[in-house]
């Protein structure tokens, strides 16, 4: 579970948009950048709460950032 690190999959390519709910935004970014550091490319199943159904894939990197694979678009 990612929690609040992130509430959309676009934040995987754009980890600095930050929503009304990051209070600190510079916090939340380094935040979102250290966690889609720490889990992309591996064989680990993510579940952000707030990402659309079917909500569990992985993240990968994409360039100089990051994109979310839903576990059913495999």
């Amino acid at each position: 579970m990612s929690g609040d690190v992130m509430h959309h999959p676009v934040q995987c390519a754009e980890p600095h948009w930050n929503n009304c709910l990051c209070v600190d935004e510079e916090l939340s970014l380094l935040n979102r950048r250290a966690f889609l550091n720490r889990y992309a490319d591996k064989n680990i199943l993510i579940m952000p709460s707030h990402f659309p159904s079917p909500t569990v894939g992985r993240i990968i990197s994409s360039g100089n950032s990051w994109r979310f694979v839903f576990e059913s678009d495999k």
